[in-house]
């Protein structure tokens, strides 16, 4: 009898282990960590948005041309956006990857001719470019997708940025690696920003359809509860019903609304919105 017992607490005991690793190990299943240069960004859940910045101090020096690329891993990782292509290939990048405060330079990208960089340059001769002087300001940014779980990389590299100085071009950054020869020496730093919400998507699931609609008269009806509000208050007059449950419904039959169904929304671009 306590051979019988004794077996029973090691087979329980067992049982217990192995649900609180497996658990464990469910709860890890949908996270995307997102790092740089092994530095941790973000984790991310498999599905979800997240933007990709880089602020750049340049050393206080006036940035004439650069040159440069930024690199992930398309396994984990899907570009959404970085700039609008056009028909020969090249991509506008400051429709998006660059601040307002560098428009009218020339930018050109290979993106779609290298597999995992979006590589780009740009050249402002006459006045330079300033924006660089403040990490506070993003001066390159990409928004991806997170499409499966585990570890991924993701960096910004300059392979040349020169300046003029006075004394001739130098060269701030070289392959990623600042020129600590400057006072100040120059520096960049890297973000990742999950996005904080998703229009439409009352059930949380990172996309968009009827059944969202369907949720949502749920929630009205007092059948669900668990939803967050600015994913669920498609209309935003700040309350869930059946107004916000009928704006999917006409946006996935392609009915005109006022609604911003699918759109991804970002703090640190809520201010444009």
């Amino acid at each position: 009898m306590k051979k019988l017992i004794s077996i029973l607490l090691v087979l329980m005991i067992t049982v217990a282990a192995f649900t609180c690793c497996h658990v464990s190990a469910a709860d890890n299943d949908d996270i995307l960590v997102i790092t740089d240069a092994g530095t941790v960004l973000a984790s991310v859940e498999v599905g979800n948005e997240f933007i990709y910045r880089v602020g750049v101090n340049s050393g206080d020096y006036l940035i004439h041309s650069g040159q440069g690329y930024i690199r992930y891993d398309s396994n984990f990782v899907q570009v959404v956006e970085h700039g609008v292509v056009d028909k020969w290939g090249d991509v506008d990048m400051d429709k998006y990857s660059f601040p307002k405060s560098i428009y009218n330079t020339s930018l050109v990208s290979n993106f779609f001719g290298v597999k995992n960089r979006i590589k780009y340059n740009f050249t402002k001769p006459t006045v330079g470019v300033d924006v660089f002087n403040s990490v506070d300001k993003p001066y390159f940014k990409v928004r991806f997708k997170a499409v499966a779980p585990g570890r991924v990389e993701i960096s910004h590299v300059f392979e040349v940025l020169s300046s003029n100085t006075g004394q001739g071009k130098v060269r701030i950054f070289d392959n990623g690696k600042p020129n600590t020869q400057l006072d100040p020496v120059p520096y960049q730093q890297s973000f990742a920003e999950p996005a904080v919400a998703l229009i439409g998507d009352a059930d949380g699931d990172y996309s968009v359809t009827v059944m969202d609609a369907t949720f949502i008269q749920r929630v009205t009806a007092g059948i669900a509860a668990d939803y967050k509000l600015m994913n669920a208050d498609v209309n935003g007059d700040g309350d869930v019903n059946l107004k916000d449950a009928l704006d999917i419904r006409k946006y996935k039959v392609g009915m005109t609304t006022d609604a911003k169904v699918s759109e991804w929304i970002f703090e640190s671009e809520i201010e444009n919105k």
